[in-house]
């Protein structure tokens, strides 16, 4: 990758199809990979097939990521784990739950915010120390299109959203000039787990894991600050974040 060191990369939330993708691309590209995810078994398995297919370096670790000081300790954990100093990182786990859940159960909207804001900044915090003085080195994490404005249907989830886009930005202002790549990956829906009794088999607004991978791969090599993927989301946002208010309010989403 022309702006990424090759090297090793800490995938956190590799029991993720968007994850397994974006990883078999890095494999792909000769860096070694420590995945990391709440199935230390499964990531293990995921560890293994890549080294056997692509002949790099892999190793598997477990975390929980409802704990914030567990996500913050996977940096020094790869470097343990897998010889050699880490060149990138790519933070890939999150919680979706439905929205009505978390509007009753106030113990749903507390995981999604331990997962999604506490668990996810700490670990970016401690990725962004270690990689500050590391030219070349990148740091990627997953937003969402959800983010860019709140939507009665899902406005708890994209508000954790938002705060990671945020720190994304603020990260970027922080490690670009030292010449380390900040990512942040702004999602629509893809064919997943997430995706799961969402959205209808052979929606249109489905994407294969694949098609993401292709995409945040390219923005790494380019040294982009922020993709959308698929593309069209960025008109289709742009769109929604430009209607006033009180029409934005009426549409059934």
């Amino acid at each position: 990758m022309r702006s990424t060191a090759k090297g090793n990369v800490l995938v956190a939330g590799a029991g993720s199809a968007l994850a397994r993708a974006v990883a078999e691309g890095l494999a792909a590209r000769g860096c070694g990979l420590v995945l990391a995810a709440r199935d230390e078994g499964e990531a293990a398995r995921t560890a293994a097939d890549l080294a056997l297919r692509f002949d790099v370096a892999t190793a598997a670790l477990g975390f929980d990521a409802r704990d914030a000081a567990a996500a913050a300790a996977l940096p020094a954990r790869a470097e343990e784990a897998l010889p050699g100093e880490l060149a990138g990182v790519l933070v890939a786990f999150a919680v979706m739950p439905d929205q009505e859940l978390v509007e009753r159960d106030t113990g749903a909207l507390l995981e999604l915010a331990d997962v999604n804001v506490r668990a996810t900044l700490a670990l970016l915090e401690a990725a962004a120390t270690r990689l500050e003085g590391r030219p070349g080195s990148f740091l990627c994490a997953f937003s969402s299109v959800a983010g860019d404005r709140g939507r009665r249907k899902n406005y708890a989830y994209g508000a954790t959203k938002a705060a990671l886009s945020v720190a994304m930005e603020g990260l970027w202002a922080r490690l670009s000039p030292k010449g380390v790549t900040v990512l942040c990956v702004k999602a629509g829906p893809a064919d997943g787990a997430m995706s799961w009794g969402v959205f209808p088999p052979g929606s249109p607004l489905l994407v294969s894991p694949e098609r993401v991978a292709r995409d945040v791969l390219s923005a790494l090599e380019s040294r982009r600050r922020v993709v959308y993927t698929p593309w069209f989301w960025r008109p289709v946002m742009a769109l929604l974040r430009a209607l006033p208010a009180p029409i934005f309010r009426r549409l059934p989403i």
